[in-house]
């Protein structure tokens, strides 16, 4: 998207005072001359600025832009909504009694009682990876990085969010964070967000996996540095991806060995998913947050002309509620926001969190004490 100080018309004005017995006071002609520059250059914004805003608008109406007032949330999801389930053998998770069980629900329920942070100065959005193999629903969160803009301390957080972490979803009941999208999309995984970790959270950016895998595509690929391991489990997913695109997974390969590989974009979303290397879904979340990082130092590398091209192609490929006149409010930051510092973590946090074995499930339960504390320090300092 352009930004305002990339447009620079070069105008070149000046003026020249006449000689002879009809000659203006000096002072005269220097209130003629300012008033004459403040129009040329109220001029230059109005004209530069219906340029900039008529761009802007071209690529905004790319954008799949879903309104709150026109999501449902779903009693009931369908058949292929699939819920993994462990055996026993697989499970980490402790098995709760129902007194136990009905203590953490009283523990959730007492999240009511903690003030809800928020600022004018810091803007709060998710961005969410859904999984899904159709488009026939919604699909479950299962990468969410909550993104916090803090224009007073010019810092940017994103916090890996992780899908089992176990919530009261609103209308729904305890479950995993990441079905709350599956029942009422982007407008009630916000609204679960807020609630149980107290930050409010309005706005939302999605895309399922395919469309990740063209929008990295688009950008031109990704530099990732893939372990062997690492590249023996995305093979695997690789080919589970291409066969459900109907494309030769072969193609697409990583090289056994690994090494830092220039990835298109069904190699890094393989890489993106892979949590059986390491510690399961807390490697998960450091690889998502990984490849975003190296998504952000290929963007930094264009041009505002190749940013364009870009931008065009890959919101079609974007599902959000960030209405068109809350983006253009902040277009005039954004050039500084690159500048920004950047700090990234994940929650629950380590050694804050117990798991616990739920309907054949494994479930993350952070000390949500501590948690919130932490984590609304980290945002809003």
């Amino acid at each position: 998207m352009p930004r305002k100080d990339d447009y620079r018309p070069n105008s070149r004005g000046g003026s020249r005072g006449g000689s002879g017995k009809h000659r203006k006071r000096p002072g005269m002609n220097m209130k003629k001359v300012f008033v004459l520059s403040f129009c040329i250059v109220l001029g230059i914004v109005f004209i530069s600025g219906g340029i900039i805003y008529k761009l802007g608008h071209d690529l905004y109406s790319n954008v799949n832009y879903v309104a709150d007032d026109d999501v449902t949330v779903v009693e009931t999801l369908p058949e292929i909504a699939e819920q993994e389930t462990l055996s026993a053998d697989e499970r980490q998770g402790v098995a709760v009694s129902k007194d136990e069980l009905q203590s953490i629900h009283s523990a959730l329920e007492g999240l009511n009682s903690v003030e809800t942070k928020s600022d004018d100065d810091i803007y709060n959005i998710l961005l969410v990876g859904v999984d899904r193999r159709d488009k026939t629903w919604n699909g479950n969160s299962d990468a969410m990085l909550l993104v916090s803009i803090n224009k007073e301390k010019n810092k940017v957080s994103i916090v890996s969010l992780m899908r089992d972490t176990y919530v009261n979803i609103d209308g729904v009941g305890y479950w995993k964070l990441n079905g709350a999208y599956a029942y009422g999309a982007g407008k009630l995984l916000c609204k679960t967000v807020t609630d149980t970790f107290r930050v409010k959270v309005d706005r939302y950016v999605a895309v399922d996996f395919f469309d990740l895998i063209d929008i990295i595509d688009i950008i031109g690929g990704v530099d990732l540095e893939i372990s062997a391991a690492e590249a023996e489990v995305a093979n695997g997913y690789i080919l589970d991806m291409c066969n459900l695109m109907n494309i030769d997974g072969m193609e697409h390969q990583l090289p056994s060995e690994g090494g830092m590989i220039h990835c298109d974009g069904v190699q890094a979303v393989a890489f993106a998913r892979n949590r059986f290397v390491g510690n399961s879904d807390f490697e998960r979340t450091e690889r998502q947050r990984y490849v975003i990082s190296q998504l952000m130092k290929e963007a930094k590398q264009m041009s505002l002309a190749q940013m364009t091209a870009v931008m065009k192609e890959v919101l079609q490929h974007v599902t959000m509620n960030v209405p068109e006149t809350e983006i253009w409010s902040m277009i005039s930051e954004v050039p500084d926001m690159l500048d920004y510092e950047f700090e990234m973590s994940r929650v629950p946090y380590d050694g804050l969190y117990s798991t616990i074995w739920v309907d054949n499930q494994d479930m993350l339960v952070p000390d949500w004490d501590e948690t919130l504390k932490r984590l609304q320090e980290q945002i809003y300092g």
